[in-house]
Formats: C-alpha cells, structure tokens, sequence
C-alpha cells in the first residue's frame, strides 16, 4: 500500500488531504451469519401512529424507585416542588374571576394531558376549593391507588394561586380527602 500527503490550495489556506490506495474487498462468508437470539420474553410493541413516546414505564419505575428511597412524606415534598416548578414555567395570567381562572389552567393542563379543575370558593371555610379530575394514574402507584402525581397538583396549585393578583404568601395549598376515587380535592387558603 503506498500513502502519501498531497496539498490542495483554494480558499484561505492550503488543506492536506491523506491519500491511500483502497484496500481489497474482503471476502464474503459463504454460510450466512447466525441470527441473533430472540429475548426470553417479548417486549411491548410500539405505540403506532401517533409518534409519542410511552412514558408509563418509565414513570412505574421512578415512582416505585422514589417512594422506596424517599418514602410517602419525602415523595410528597419532592413532587410539590416539581409542581411549584411547572408553576413557573407555565405562568398563569391574571384573572378577575375563579371561572376565568380555573378556564385557563384546565387549557394548560388539558396540553400536558393532565385533565381539569374546577374552583369554588368556600365561605365556610374562608378557602378556595380545587377539585381535580383526570390526572394520569401512574400504575397502581400513590394512595388512593394510581394517584401518585397527586402532590404534584399540590405545587401546581400553589404556584398559580400565588401568581394572581393580591396573592397572599401566608395562603398554602394542600390535598384533603375526596368521597370520588377519581377526583383530586385541594384547599387552598391559611393553615
């Protein structure tokens, strides 16, 4: 095989190219290769059509994997700082009426898949109600079962609340108990 270096001009500055003989072709086999063996289990066949990806693997794995290194209590905390998260990521504008609010956040949460809310205000109490339906269950994961981004609408909540105008810094989300399996309750207002 001969090599050698030649220089080409053009442009600004010469550039040196590598010049080699090609090599041989190699020869083929003549058995075919051996196919590769088949998995011991089938895996899942891809969603057709659409082109998204399916995250509910992932997401089984990550909420097994949280709340066996974190527990209920540290899943909580870290799921409402996601929400408070996407908070300031998808900003709320400012509304004069709950209706009008609860419209717009059911848009943006109607992009993430994420369902809707409706908001009441509670005299008895002196606090907003958030009822929530349609969140994505995450397998069995979460109480009640399926639940487990619940805490996640928790920061969500709290960081648009707190975007309006006349927000109070002392006014905190939390979930209280639902009689419906499929809703999310949140109050927001004083402790």
């Amino acid at each position: 095989m001969t090599s050698g270096v030649a220089v080409r001009s053009g442009g600004s500055a010469p550039v040196r190219q590598r010049m080699e003989e090609p090599l041989p072709a190699a020869p083929l086999p003549a058995a075919p290769l051996p196919a590769a063996p088949l998995p011991a289990a089938p895996l899942p066949a891809a969603r057709p059509g659409n082109g998204t990806t399916d995250w509910r693997p992932f997401l089984r794995a990550l909420a097994a994997e949280v709340d066996d290194v974190v527990g209920a209590g540290g899943r909580d905390a870290l799921l409402q700082g996601v929400g408070r998260q996407l908070a300031s990521m998808y900003p709320m504008p400012q509304r004069g009426t709950l209706d009008g609010l609860a419209m717009d956040m059911t848009e943006t949460l109607d992009g993430f898949g994420w369902g809707a809310v409706q908001i009441a205000f509670s005299a008895q109490e002196h606090c907003l109600v958030l009822t929530h339906e349609g969140l994505p269950r995450i397998g069995g994961a979460g109480e009640p079962a399926g639940m487990w981004l619940a805490a996640t609408l928790v920061g969500l909540y709290e960081g648009w609340m707190a975007q309006q105008p006349g927000a109070d810094a002392s006014l905190v989300a939390r979930r209280v108990a639902s009689a419906q399996p499929d809703e999310i309750v949140i109050r927001y207002g004083k402790e």
